[in-house]
């Protein structure tokens, strides 16, 4: 998928803007959290290993698996996401995340 914006279940991620807002209001998260989610929804439907997340995401900034999974749950938090059961992001556990939800352009 192109750059966006992209469109899932009450939210749009503008990329070019980098914004998240749900139904007009604007979501908090940081650039780099900002830029994963980006990555998932752009990705959808398709994993994305846990080094294509610290390449694109981090950039070549060393950080440990804790950084990748703080995001991943802090992500999950402002979407209203769950892990047991969730609607957005997936975990393929050793391996990465997948974005679930249906996504529009």
């Amino acid at each position: 998928m192109a750059p966006g914006p992209y469109r899932f279940e009450g939210f749009l991620l503008d990329p070019v803007d980098r914004q998240l807002k749900l139904q007009g209001v604007a979501v908090d998260l940081n650039g780099r959290y900002l830029d994963a989610l980006t990555l998932l929804v752009r990705e959808q439907g398709r994993l994305v290993s846990k080094d294509r997340f610290l390449e694109e995401v981090w950039r070549g900034v060393p950080v440990t698996d804790e950084a990748l999974t703080q995001c991943i749950r802090t992500l999950r938090r402002q979407l209203g996401d769950d892990a047991g059961r969730p609607r957005f992001i997936e975990t393929v556990p050793k391996y990465g995340y997948r974005f679930i939800a249906p996504v529009e352009r």
